[in-house]
C-alpha cells in the first residue's frame, strides 16, 4: 500500500507547505499530477490546477502537471494519472468528483496509485471524502445525503473543515456505514495513512471519532518520519 494523505481543506495555503513537502519527499521528488475534478469544467478546473501547480513548484517539484479534464479527455487524464508519483485530488464538490471518476478507468488508476508503495495519493476536502468508502454528498438544506466513494480508504470516512462536532454529518455517516470510524480534519491539516499507521500532520491535530462515538484528538506529529 502506498502513502495516503487525507486533508481537511484550504489546500495549497502557506500553512500546508511543511505537510506537502513531506508528501513530495515521500514521492521521491517524482511527477506531481493534479486532478481537480471536484471543480466545474473550465475556469474552476483550470484555477485549481494552476494554484496547485504553483504550490508544488514552490516546494521544489521539478515536474508538476495538471491532468487534462477527464470529462473532455479521458485518455489524456488516464495517462497523466498513471505517470503520477504524487497524485493530488483538490477540494470542491464531492459529488462532482465522485461522478467524474467512478465507473471510468480512472477509478482503477487511482486505486493502483494508492496500492503502490512507491507512490503517494493526497486528497483534500472533497478529495479526501471521496477517497473513502462512503462520503457525504452535501446539499443546501435538509439531512446530508451520503453515497459510495471510491473505496480507496475502507476504514474511515472524512469530515473536512473540522472545527468541532458536526452532528448532522456524523449521523448521516453512521447511518450509511455503521461502525465506521470518522476523521474530523481541520483545514491545512491532514492524516497520513501508511499501512496500519495513522498520523496527524499539518497545522492542527485531527479528531478520531470511533464507531462507538468516542472522540480522540490524534497527537500532532510535527516531524513525521520521511
Amino acid at each position: 500500500m502506498g502513502l495516503i494523505c487525507l486533508q481537511g481543506g484550504n489546500e495549497f495555503a502557506p500553512e500546508c507547505r511543511d505537510m506537502d513537502a513531506l508528501l513530495l519527499d515521500r514521492a521521491g521528488g517524482g511527477t506531481v499530477v493534479l486532478v481537480p475534478l471536484a471543480g466545474a469544467p473550465g475556469r474552476e478546473y483550470d484555477t485549481a490546477g494552476a494554484n496547485g501547480a504553483r504550490h508544488f513548484a514552490a516546494l521544489g517539484a521539478d515536474d508538476v502537471r495538471v491532468a487534462p479534464d477527464a470529462r473532455r479527455d479521458l485518455a489524456g487524464a488516464l495517462a497523466a494519472v498513471n505517470d503520477a508519483r504524487l497524485l493530488v485530488l483538490p477540494g470542491g464538490s464531492p459529488r462532482r468528483l465522485r461522478d467524474a471518476i467512478a465507473g471510468t478507468p480512472l477509478h482503477d488508476a487511482v486505486h493502483a496509485a494508492a496500492s503502490d508503495p512507491g507512490r503517494v495519493v493526497m486528497g483534500s476536502s472533497a478529495g479526501a471524502m471521496v477517497l473513502c468508502r462512503v462520503t457525504v454528498l452535501p446539499r443546501w438544506r435538509g439531512t446530508p445525503e451520503t453515497g459510495e466513494g471510491l473505496g480507496v480508504v475502507g476504514d474511515f470516512a472524512v469530515i473536512p473543515h473540522y472545527e468541532g462536532p458536526r452532528a448532522a454529518w456524523e449521523r448521516a455517516l453512521r447511518a450509511a456505514a455503521p461502525g465506521t470510524d470518522l476523521l474530523g480534519i481541520p483545514e491545512c491539516s491532514g492524516v497520513l495513512l501508511d499501512g496500519e499507521a495513522v498520523t496527524a500532520v499539518g497545522a492542527k491535530p485531527a479528531t478520531l471519532i470511533t464507531g462507538d462515538g468516542d472522540r480522540e484528538v490524534l497527537a500532532l506529529d510535527v516531524e513525521p518520519e520521511r
